[in-house]
């Protein structure tokens, strides 16, 4: 009885090629590391800058920590992976719930007015961009930090006349969206 078309008599080979890229992918060199860490930190700092440019939370050395801390991280299970395959996967998932654990400390509710997402979001999208680098996605990482830093800017480009307004009754204050001074004004602690 003859095979369906769907399934091939047997496995398609590794190309020369293919096997070299993947070997080379495995044992990145020193200089290899220290440009994968510079792009990281360049691009984690565009996207801080653009967040200190606005004077929003978060800034240049918190995305640039963010960014380079998850490139080591990958880098680190890429050279782990040589004995346990299971090691990127792991350390995928454990940088995606810390890094998510960051992004929640930026994210403020007073009243009805929720402040800090896109900030959370932006350290989040800076850890993929630094896991995206670790693993040698140099495209990937280069253009979703791009669209990232374009999207973000353009963002705040538009202010929300809503928010404007709340923050001159006095509702919160720019710096303080969690009102830490209002009551130190009140003598609390």
């Amino acid at each position: 009885m003859p095979r369906p078309a769907s399934f091939p008599s047997r496995p398609r080979k590794t190309t020369r090629l293919e096997a070299n890229s993947m070997v080379e992918s495995l044992q990145a060199t020193v200089p290899e590391i220290l440009v994968r860490l510079l792009a990281a930190g360049v691009i984690g700092g565009l996207i801080g800058f653009e967040r200190r440019a606005h004077h929003k939370a978060i800034g240049v050395a918190g995305m640039v920590l963010v960014a380079i801390g998850s490139t080591t991280f990958m880098l680190l299970a890429k050279q782990l992976a040589q004995t346990d395959p299971s090691s990127i996967s792991r350390t995928i998932q454990g940088l995606l719930s810390g890094i998510g654990f960051l992004g929640g400390a930026v994210i403020f509710k007073s009243g009805g007015d929720v402040r800090g997402v896109k900030a959370a979001a932006a350290v989040w999208i800076t850890g993929a961009i630094g896991l995206a680098i670790g693993t040698s996605f140099w495209w990937l990482g280069i253009t979703v930090g791009a669209v990232t830093f374009l999207v973000m800017f353009v963002a705040d480009s538009f202010p929300d006349p809503e928010r404007e307004e709340t923050a001159e009754e006095g509702e919160t204050t720019e710096g303080d969206a969690a009102g830490y001074w209002k009551t130190k004004q009140r003598g609390t602690k």
